[in-house]
C-alpha cells in the first residue's frame, strides 16, 4: 500500500495531507482496495473503482511515489532522447510515446541531444541518477559502442527510428529503404533522371537503407547510378542549404532532390530560393517527414509519410513490456510509410 507524503503549506509550515486510511474511510472500502484502484495492480468493480476515485479527488490525495518505488523497485519514469525537438515528425512521435505511458502510469522525461554523442551520454547519466524505469533512445551516430554497457546491464532500451547495427536489442523503425523507394519512383514518373539524395551520417541505418532505396530504383528503372548524386551530412537545415548550393553550382546538377527530413527539406527550399530555382519548373523536390504546414506551403511538395505517431507508440508498448518481461527475446518492429501526393 502506498501512503502520502506530509506537504507543505503556503507559509512553509508542513502540513497533513490525506492518507491512503482517510480514503478508505471516505470510500468505506479496505486500503487494500485503494492501493488495488490507484496503482492498477488488480482488477476491481466498476462501482468500487468510482467510489476510490471520487474519494481521492475530494480528499486531494496524491500517491508517494518514492514510498512506491521502494515497494515495487520503479519509479514510474521513462527516459527518451530525440535528435531535434524543432523537427515536426519527432514532436508526433512523442507524442505517441506520452500517450501509451501517461495510460499506464508512467511519466516521460525527455531530452535532446541535437544528435551528440557528449549530450547522449550526459543524459543517459542523468536518466540512471534518476533511476527511469527504461529508455527509448533515437542514437546519435558512431554510438553503439558506448550504448553496449546499458544492454549488459540489462536496462530495457528501445531503439526508436534508428536500429543498431551490431546491438541485440528491441527496436522500431519505419523501412525507410520503402519509403525511399516509393518517393523516387514517383520522381521517376515524372521524367526526373538525375535524382539528388540528401541524407544524414552513413553510419545510421537510416541513411544506408534510404541510399539502398534510391540505388533500388536506378536499378529497376534502368538507369545509371551516379553516386556523386548522393549527399552525407548532419540532420540539419545549415548543412542541407550548404550541400544543396553545393550540388546545384555543379556542371551536371540534378534535376530532383529527395530530402531526407523536414529540416533538410527546409534547407533545400532555402539553397533554391537563393539561386532562384523554382520548385517544380526548375528542379522537383520531396522529402520522407510531413508537417501540416506543407499542406498550407505553396507550391505543393509530396512527401513520404512515415507513421511517426504509430511509431511513438510502439516503441513505448515495446519497451514497457521489457520492463514487464526482462527475458523476452529482442524484437525489432518495421512500420509502413505511404506516399502523400500534392501535385
Amino acid at each position: 500500500m502506498i501512503e502520502s507524503a506530509p506537504g507543505l503549506g503556503r507559509a512553509g509550515f508542513s502540513v497533513s495531507m490525506a492518507t491512503i486510511y482517510d480514503v478508505a474511510r471516505r470510500a468505506k472500502v479496505s486500503t487494500y482496495t485503494v492501493s488495488a484502484v490507484l496503482n492498477q495492480s488488480a482488477k476491481v468493480s466498476p462501482q468500487l473503482t468510482a467510489r476510490v476515485l471520487k474519494a481521492a479527488r475530494d480528499l486531494n490525495y496524491t500517491i508517494n511515489h518514492i514510498a512506491r518505488s521502494l515497494q515495487t523497485r520503479r519509479t514510474m519514469t521513462i527516459g527518451m532522447l530525440i535528435p531535434d525537438i524543432a523537427n515536426p515528425w519527432l514532436g508526433l512521435v512523442v507524442r505517441g510515446v506520452e500517450d501509451v505511458c501517461s495510460k499506464r502510469g508512467y511519466s516521460l522525461f525527455l531530452g535532446n541531444t541535437y544528435g551528440d554523442i557528449s549530450k547522449q551520454s550526459d543524459y543517459l547519466r542523468v536518466f540512471r541518477s534518476r533511476q527511469v524505469d527504461g529508455v527509448i533512445l533515437f542514437m546519435a551516430a558512431n554510438s553503439e559502442r558506448e550504448l553496449a554497457p546499458l544492454l549488459e546491464a540489462k536496462t530495457p532500451l528501445v531503439f526508436a527510428g534508428r536500429r543498431p547495427r551490431r546491438l541485440d536489442a528491441d527496436s522500431v523503425t519505419a523501412d525507410n529503404h520503402l519509403g525511399t523507394k516509393l518517393a523516387v519512383n514517383h520522381l521517376i514518373s515524372h521524367g526526373r533522371r538525375r535524382i539528388a539524395i540528401l541524407v544524414g551520417e552513413s553510419t545510421l541505418s537510416t541513411s544506408r537503407d534510404r541510399v539502398a532505396g534510391w540505388r533500388a530504383s536506378h536499378r529497376t528503372a534502368g538507369l545509371s547510378i551516379d553516386s556523386s548524386l548522393v549527399s552525407y551530412g548532419e540532420w540539419t537545415t545549415a548543412s542541407a542549404c550548404t550541400r544543396t548550393l553545393e550540388i546545384m553550382r555543379r556542371r551536371h546538377p540534378p534535376d530532383a532532390i529527395f530530402a531526407s527530413s523536414f529540416p533538410l527539406l527546409i534547407g533545400v527550399l532555402d539553397a533554391l530560393r537563393q539561386l532562384g530555382l523554382r520548385h517544380p519548373q526548375d528542379i522537383e523536390v520531396m522529402s520522407s517527414d510531413d508537417s501540416r504546414l506543407l499542406d498550407v506551403f505553396e507550391p505543393r511538395i509530396s512527401v513520404v509519410e512515415q507513421p511517426s505517431y504509430e511509431l511513438g507508440a510502439e516503441a513505448a508498448r515495446l519497451l514497457l513490456e521489457r520492463i514487464e518481461q526482462p527475458s523476452l527475446p529482442s524484437r525489432q518492429i518495421v512500420l509502413k510509410p505511404a506516399l502523400k501526393l500534392r501535385d
